[in-house]
């Protein structure tokens, strides 16, 4: 008898059915990945972050608004409603929207989340001006009028504070912004 050290060609070593270890780690980390985006995706954000970020966004645009005033030798206002601020500017003795600013517009707050105003320590009533209860332009266009103003001179007047909420959430938070054009964003309850 002979016996060969290699087996014949066309004799294959036999493989078992089946999956490797590794490729049943793989799929299942590819599973993992995907359940994790799919429940950032369906969870909805939290209430507390949305108005945090509406009043971080307001903060900003407060800031973009006081240097366009500064840099472009103009007065700015501030219309608030209940669920909305708007910037104006003042050219010929009357004030305009900044709707064709892509960044100063009219911006309405989503999400539920409304302001409450104070203007040097005195609370404001907020009207919504498509209630009626407002003058119109020329364009039929409700007229907003500023509640407080941000003047070339760098200066804030009034000073105020713009408290974003949500009714039944628990946190809050308020910009406040001073005479001397300086302004904050403080978390309240």
């Amino acid at each position: 008898m002979i016996f060969c050290a290699t087996p014949p060609a066309f004799i294959k070593p036999e493989r078992s059915q089946g999956f490797s270890l590794l490729e049943l780690l793989v799929v299942i980390v590819i599973i993992g990945i995907l359940i994790s985006f799919t429940t950032l995706a369906i969870r909805g954000a939290d209430p507390e972050d949305m108005i945090k970020e509406e009043a971080q966004r307001f903060n900003q645009l407060l800031q973009l608004a006081q240097e366009e005033a500064i840099f472009k030798g103009l007065e700015y206002g501030l219309a608030f409603t209940p669920n909305s601020y708007t910037f104006l500017v003042q050219l010929d003795n009357k004030w305009q929207h900044l709707d064709d600013d892509r960044l100063l517009r009219t911006r309405a707050l989503e999400h539920n989340i409304e302001i409450e105003l104070t203007l040097d320590e005195t609370g404001v009533a907020l009207k919504d001006p498509a209630a009626g209860s407002s003058p119109v332009n020329m364009d039929g266009e409700p007229e907003l009028t500023p509640q407080t103003f941000l003047l070339s001179s760098g200066e804030i007047t009034p000073e105020f504070k713009a408290r974003f909420l949500i009714y039944g959430v628990a946190k809050s938070y308020q910009v406040n912004a001073f005479i001397d054009g300086k302004h904050e964003i403080k978390a309240g309850e």
